[in-house]
């Protein structure tokens, strides 16, 4: 009977040394992207008047700065791996310094491990997700979300910028840019060396520069004038208003160090 034990007890440790189904294929890790929208060095909060650093309007105040993402992606010994399809980044927690300085948290669970050295993004939707409805997604998705969905337009609203300007004469007014419809998705690559470890959570920071939204120099949007768009048809000077600012609002993100 002893040596049927031993046996048995043998046959048990050798059939778990054999088991594979826990080796480092089957691990993963997570990341976690923090927006922290800025107006120039200094941390953007809501509802706040901020000086424009402009002869005019002379000061700005933000109370929307929202936007999808999609096709997240990172960049692994040449090749391009899918993190996550679409995510909707709001800001709207940013009411106080603390707030902005903490910024937007949009964590992505469940990632193959590696070393990356890219993270790619689009801002906005491609147009063929563009061309879906929030009734085809579950409601966990954020495209199910009515409220970022036109349904005039066939359209999701891809981002929201909105608030108020004070001119040189003292002269307050509001400004709103809707961007949708297709043909407005922006493409952009981050180029930075990131590890996905094994249960663990990966940080990274992107900033958004709402000062370069609208008043880098060659792609200047005239909050006086040119004040709002829905976007408009293809071709429009709403459409054209439109594409402009989800294009400053792409180009104005940069990943932190």
């Amino acid at each position: 009977m002893r040596t049927i034990i031993l046996l048995l007890l043998a046959i048990t440790m050798w059939s778990s040394s054999c088991d594979t189904s826990t080796t480092d294929e089957n691990l993963t890790g997570n990341l976690e992207i923090i927006f922290k929208a800025r107006y120039g060095s200094d941390p953007l909060v809501l509802f706040q008047q901020t000086a424009s650093g402009q002869s005019n309007p002379t000061s700005i105040l933000f109370k929307k700065l929202d936007f999808f993402i999609s096709d997240i992606k990172g960049g692994n010994a040449g090749t391009m791996v899918e993190f996550k399809d679409v995510g909707y980044i709001s800001m709207a927690n940013s009411i106080t310094p603390a707030a902005a300085e903490a910024g937007t948290s949009f964590t992505i669970n469940d990632l193959p491990l590696g070393n990356y050295t890219s993270l790619d993004m689009g801002i906005g939707l491609a147009d063929a997700v563009n061309s879906t409805t929030p009734g085809d997604y579950e409601s966990s998705s954020p495209l199910a979300l009515g409220g970022n969905y036109w349904a005039s337009w066939n359209s999701y609203i891809l981002c929201k910028l909105e608030g108020d300007i004070t001119q040189s004469n003292s002269t307050t007014s509001g400004f709103l840019y809707h961007s949708g419809v297709n043909g407005m998705h922006q493409l952009r690559s981050f180029a930075k060396t990131f590890d996905i470890n094994a249960g663990q959570t990966t940080t990274i920071t992107i900033y958004v520069d709402a000062k370069e939204v609208f008043f880098k120099t060659g792609s200047e949007i005239d909050l006086v004038i040119e004040n709002q768009t829905h976007s408009g048809t293809a071709g429009s000077s709403e459409y054209n208003l439109a594409k402009k600012a989800i294009e400053n609002l792409a180009n104005s993100m940069s990943i932190g160090s």
